[in-house]
């Protein structure tokens, strides 16, 4: 309840700022000034924009780029990739629609996620609002343009590009050059060959036993690789039950989004389990397996944007109970994904803990087997 009173301010002033704003309501035109994506976004999703960036980037290379961001992430985006600016958005800081309002206001935003941030563009004084369609009335109602969600499967990252209005060019790549690395932070690469395995996600349906995990650090150090373990704050103990004799070095609860960059960019391999750190490795451009569990692999890539990164995704395809089809609010036949809490799932995660280590060994050797970009 206190949470809830705690949001309720800034929800007033964008309810009040969307609902009297000066500004009228007119399509985006070719010469555009400025472009807002809105949004409040996990990690994973909010990198899964890059695609979206790149393409608005291109249709309209001199306009100002904005996004709305938690403020977590910012140290991902100093360098501006794209040119973006990025605002730090919190729906607990009643500051974050002014600092957000300062840059307005805006020729077309974009809305890739809940159809509620239509508001909040409109509070930020954007003249047109585009987003999909689906959710409920009171969030469509923000939309001027609303866009009908692919009738098959198509990536995420494909679905977010879309909004840009454009296309797919032939020859769309991500260019690292195009995302400058932030400023250096408190790790130090090893000098020699290593393997990061990212134990952690948010939630622990995804996580993969230890005894996988060991065995798999056993045979990329026979390989000749040093392996570091690696998780989220609070999540220490993933890292200590797979080497509790301390055979590994272990970084879990220790790195922020800035180490962990750079920790990527250095490694050799990523083997991680489906959540942010696995989309941060395409934009660092690191060979990586990945494992999907409840998530469905497909949604996620391959992803042709990311081409010249070596990829490989693990997951079981016979998991019944990988039947739900929501995604962000809105419903498609195609979907199998599956957000149940751990209290709602009846099968021990066997979606995850079902994956075998030889099938993720054999995602490694072909991953690590393909040329380095």
């Amino acid at each position: 309840m206190a949470r809830r009173a705690s949001r309720f301010p800034l929800r007033a002033r964008i309810a009040w700022h969307a609902l009297t704003r000066s500004a009228g309501r007119r399509p985006p035109v070719e010469d555009m000034r400025r472009v807002l994506i809105a949004h409040n976004l996990l990690l994973g999703d909010t990198l899964m924009l890059t695609g979206l960036l790149a393409r608005l980037k291109d249709r309209y290379p001199h306009a100002r780029l904005v996004m709305t961001c938690p403020p977590a992430f910012l140290p991902l985006y100093e360098g501006r990739p794209y040119g973006v600016v990025t605002v730090p958005f919190d729906p607990r800081d009643r500051h974050s629609l002014d600092r957000l309002r300062a840059l307005g206001p805006f020729d077309l935003a974009i809305v890739p996620a809940q159809s509620r941030h239509g508001w909040l563009a409109r509070a930020a004084g954007a003249r047109w609002v585009r987003g999909y369609a689906g959710g409920a009335w009171y969030y469509r109602a923000s939309l001027d343009e609303a866009i009908s969600p692919p009738d098959r499967l198509t990536t995420l990252p494909d679905m977010m590009a879309a909004l840009a209005g454009s296309n797919r060019a032939d020859g769309e790549r991500f260019d690292p050059k195009d995302w400058p690395a932030p400023g250096p932070g408190r790790f130090v690469s090893p000098e020699i060959p290593y393997a990061v395995l990212h134990l952690g996600a948010g939630s622990p349906l995804k996580y993969w036993p230890a005894t996988h995990w060991r065995e798999v650090a056993v045979a990329l150090t026979r390989q000749g690789l040093h392996v570091i373990l690696s998780a989220g704050p609070g999540q220490e103990a993933l890292a200590h039950a797979v080497d509790p004799e301390g055979r590994f070095q272990n970084l879990a609860g220790r790195l922020d989004l800035r180490d962990m960059w750079h920790l990527l960019t250095a490694a050799r391999l990523l083997v991680s389990v489906d959540t942010g750190i696995a989309h941060l490795a395409r934009v660092t451009r690191t060979p990586s397996v990945v494992l999907f569990g409840p998530g469905q692999a497909a949604l996620y890539g391959p992803i042709e944007f990311y081409a010249a990164a070596p990829y490989r995704a693990v997951t079981r395809a016979d998991i019944p109970c990988r039947d739900e089809t929501v995604l962000f609010e809105r419903s498609r036949p195609w979907i199998r994904t599956c957000v149940r809490s751990p209290e709602d799932c009846a099968f021990a995660a066997r979606c995850s803990t079902g994956i075998s280590q030889e099938n993720v060994l054999g995602a490694i050797a072909a991953v690590l087997a393909k040329k380095q970009p």
